[in-house]
C-alpha cells in the first residue's frame, strides 16, 4: 500500500495529513516550524513531533511514506528550502517534495485548476491561479500595511472601535472583553497596551471580538462585516481577472476560503461572500474553508501518478 503525507507549515501551527490512495489515516498538530519564527531546534523537535503522533495513530511508519509534500512560505529562500529538505530526510526515505503554503491551499480547493483563493488567518491575502498556471496576489503586505480582515486587523480594529465607542458613550461589550483577554483594568491601560513598542499581539483579541459580535455587539459586528467586505472587495477583483482570460464560463467562476478567520468567524466570512456575490453572481463558492494540508497530499499523491 501507498501512503502520501501533506504537511501545512503555518504560521503559529503546522498540520500534517497521513493518507492512503483514498483514506486519510491521521491528522496530527505541532507548533510552528518556520525556522524564522521558531529557530532550527525548536522547528525540528516540533516536526518530530508531527511524525510520532502520525505513527502512533496509524501504526505506519514514517520511512514507509511513499511521497510527502509540504507547502511552507518563504521556501524560494534557499537557505529555509535546505532546511526543510534536510530536516524530512531524518524521517522519510520517500520522494520529498517542497512548494509555497499558497500552493497547496490552492490545491486543496482546486485540484491543480484555476480559482481564487481567499486566505484569513492571523494575516491574509488573495491568491489566484490562472488557467495556465499563473498564480497572483492581492494583498498579504502585513499587518502594519495590509493584512485586512485577518486575525491581527480584527484585533487592531475592535480596540480602535472600543475607544471610539467610549468617546462617543457607545455600549459595547468589547471593553471588557479586552480588558479580560489583555489582563488589564482601564481604558487607560488598553491605551497603553495598545501603543505599546513593539506593540501587542492584536490577534489574541480576535476570538473575543467574534464572541461579541454573536452576541448582538453592534461595535464588534460592525469591525467583522468591514473585514469581510474589504477582503470581498480583493476577491472581487482577482475574480474579474480571472474572468478577463476568457478561459471561465457561465457559473464556473471558483472562489475558496481558508485560514482560521474565514473557518471560524461567521460574521466576517457571510460579509466577505455577499460583497463578492453582490458584484458576480455568478461566482461558485466552494462549500466549505478548504484544508491546505490535504492539498499537500494531493500534491504528494500527483507527484506519484506522474511517473
Amino acid at each position: 500500500m501507498r501512503f502520501f503525507l501533506g504537511i501545512d507549515a503555518g504560521g503559529t501551527k503546522t498540520t500534517a495529513v497521513l493518507a492512503g490512495t483514498n483514506t486519510v489515516l491521521a491528522r496530527a498538530h505541532s507548533g510552528s516550524i518556520k525556522v524564522t519564527r521558531n529557530g532550527a531546534d525548536a522547528a525540528g523537535k516540533n516536526l518530530a513531533a508531527l511524525f510520532a503522533d502520525l505513527e502512533q495513530q496509524s501504526g505506519v511508519a514514517a520511512t514507509s511514506i511513499t511521497s510527502a509534500c509540504i507547502g511552507l512560505s518563504g521556501i524560494t529562500v534557499p537557505e529555509i528550502a535546505e532546511w526543510a529538505r534536510a530536516e524530512l530526510r531524518k524521517h522519510l526515505q520517500g520522494s520529498v517534495h517542497l512548494c509555497g503554503d499558497e500552493e497547496i491551499a490552492l490545491d486543496a480547493a482546486f485540484h491543480g485548476g484555476p480559482g481564487v483563493l481567499v486566505i484569513a488567518g492571523t494575516g491574509s491575502n488573495v491568491v489566484g491561479r490562472m488557467p495556465q498556471g499563473e498564480i497572483f496576489h492581492l494583498g498579504g503586505w502585513g499587518p502594519v500595511l495590509s493584512d485586512e480582515g485577518s486575525g491581527y486587523w480584527i484585533g487592531l480594529q475592535a480596540a480602535r472601535a472600543t475607544l471610539q465607542a467610549l468617546d462617543r458613550g457607545e455600549p459595547t461589550k468589547l471593553f471588557d472583553e479586552i480588558l479580560r483577554l489583555w489582563t488589564i483594568s482601564s481604558h487607560t491601560e488598553l491605551v497603553e497596551m495598545g501603543n505599546r513598542v513593539p506593540g501587542p499581539d492584536f490577534s489574541q483579541l480576535a476570538p473575543g471580538v467574534s464572541t461579541c459580535a454573536i452576541q448582538g455587539d453592534a461595535v464588534a459586528l460592525r469591525v467583522l462585516q468591514e473585514g469581510g467586505s474589504l477582503l470581498g472587495s480583493m476577491a472581487v477583483f482577482a475574480l474579474r481577472r480571472l474572468k478577463h482570460t476568457g478561459s471561465l464560463t457561465g457559473d464556473n467562476l471558483p472562489l475558496a476560503l481558508t485560514g482560521s478567520v474565514a473557518a471560524h468567524v461567521a460574521p466576517l466570512r457571510e460579509a466577505l461572500i455577499a460583497t463578492v456575490r453582490g458584484s458576480l453572481p455568478e461566482v461558485t463558492v466552494h462549500p466549505e474553508p478548504v484544508d491546505a494540508a490535504l492539498g499537500a497530499v494531493w500534491r504528494a499523491q500527483q507527484a506519484v501518478s506522474a511517473h
